[in-house]
């Protein structure tokens, strides 16, 4: 086994967990996953450091909580990207020899934010190539150039040529990089067809067995989708069921091509050794919770626990942990690979752990809104046992919260013993005061006007309104 593994990072952006058939979906929306996680490691509590993408992977990348990097606000007077001095994984794994590509379906995960910072290879969601070695092959400049032209004249969003297009040319890159490279590599996916709006192909609603859509049911149903992510309308009982349809079709074909991806390692013989680690960037909610009600729906156990598989070099069979975790902490088993392989006798080497030492997980949101015209922002924070979840947000409100996915309750704090409050008190102040925190910096570049089909795929995800 080599001491300078393979790492693929595959991140499903917005996987819900309630929706992953390993972890207990009531339809078999990711057989692939599932048979990925049988010689893999399952996290059951999994938590990730915000409830939405940018400052989310940003924390992945470096594993410092939001407070600490900074990049908290997409929305402010400043560009959102990840300061210069923040050291990512691809950074470091470059610096130890290790050759890095990327390829992301989200605008939030590239240039625009410098997430594409250390890799020799970075390709865009509108198949742009935004970072490229020498070795960089014509055909792939080429395509991109014509992509981006194609983009450009069509506009946003590209209903026919949308997100399984770019998912399964993706990977089709993704599969061509391990051909091209040798070891060790570093390859990262974003991957989107679990986010909002949904086009998943006719074949995926019969493998599960769904009706297939009408010829302008798509169009229709995401358009009332992205007024409900804007606070527009809700969605009908009958909408909301529906929509779960399409969302559990779109699982089901980025499956297939999350298997076509893990055959791009079996085919090379890369497979065993190499470092897989899978997670989702924040989960989604849609529609069962009130996008107006306190506490945020946003910061609910079905936006915040997320999926999380790790197979290490040379793991062959399943285990589960039930512990929380954080998501932050998969910095450190990403930089040492090496260090997650299956452990010999004698061996001393420190296996990296996502256990945190107070046994709760932290999840950070800052939330901007207009008050008497100005923009305010409001600092949220959870900490997560597994079983509970506790809020603090601004003027002292509390809530604690019980329950998992859909099903989670407010649970009134006068029914709450005094001292598991204290509890989780202390350690969110203890966890607070121990920050070494960047402060409001997101991003050291003055404001940029955004480019118009970045600024229109923004609108079409639900980020912009």
């Amino acid at each position: 086994m080599t001491d300078r593994p393979d790492v693929l990072f595959v991140v499903l952006d917005s996987l819900r967990t309630d929706r992953v058939s390993t972890y207990g979906a009531d339809r078999e929306t990711t057989p692939a996953l599932d048979r990925f996680a049988e010689r893999a490691t399952r996290y059951d509590s999994a938590y990730v450091p915000a409830p939405w993408t940018l400052p989310s992977h940003c924390s992945l990348f470096t594993g410092r909580a939001p407070t600490e990097h900074g990049v908290t606000n997409g929305f402010s007077d400043r560009r959102p990207a990840l300061p210069d001095d923040e050291r990512t994984v691809a950074e470091t794994l470059s610096g130890r020899g290790y050759r890095t590509a990327g390829f992301s379906n989200n605008p939030w995960v590239g240039q625009l934010s410098g997430l594409d910072r250390g890799f020799d290879h970075f390709v865009e969601w509108d198949l742009e190539v935004s970072r490229a070695g020498a070795d960089e092959r014509r055909r792939d400049a080429a395509y991109s150039r014509l992509h981006s032209v194609l983009g450009r004249v069509t506009r946003q969003p590209l209903v026919l040529l949308k997100r399984r297009f770019f998912t399964g040319n993706l990977v089709t890159r993704a599969r061509r990089w391990f051909d091209r490279e040798s070891c060790p590599t570093f390859t990262f996916l974003n991957l989107m067809e679990a986010h909002s709006p949904y086009y998943p192909p006719e074949r995926a609603f019969e493998e599960l067995g769904l009706s297939a859509p009408g010829p302008l049911e798509a169009r229709s149903l995401n358009t009332k989708l992205l007024a409900n992510v804007l606070g527009k309308r809700d969605l009908s009982a009958d909408e909301r069921r529906r929509v779960r349809d399409f969302l559990d079709a779109s699982i089901r074909y980025q499956d297939r091509e999350f298997d076509r991806l893990l055959d791009g390692l079996r085919d090379r013989g890369r497979f065993e050794d190499a470092l897989v680690v899978v997670a989702a960037d924040h989960g989604k909610t849609l529609g069962e919770f009130d996008r107006d009600a306190t506490p945020p729906h946003y910061l609910r156990d079905i936006n915040v626990r997320v999926p999380l598989l790790v197979k290490r070099p040379g793991q062959t069979t399943a285990e589960t942990v039930a512990d929380p975790v954080e998501l932050a902490g998969l910095f450190d088993l990403l930089v040492d690979p090496a260090a997650t392989a299956e452990q010999t006798a004698g061996d001393a080497r420190p296996v990296p752990s996502l256990a945190t030492d107070d046994g709760y997980a932290l999840v950070e949101d800052h939330v901007p809104h207009t008050a008497d015209e100005a923009t305010e922002v409001e600092r949220w924070r959870a900490l997560a046992d597994g079983e509970r979840t506790y809020l603090a947000g601004p003027d002292g409100a509390e809530y604690l919260l019980r329950g998992r996915g859909p099903d989670e309750r407010t649970v009134p704090l006068s029914s709450v013993d005094d001292a598991v409050l204290e509890r989780f008190r202390d350690a969110l102040a203890a966890r607070v005061d121990g920050f070494e925190a960047g402060g409001e910096r997101p991003g050291d570049a003055p404001a940029e006007s955004m480019d118009e089909q970045v600024a229109s795929q923004l609108q079409d995800l639900g980020y912009l309104g």
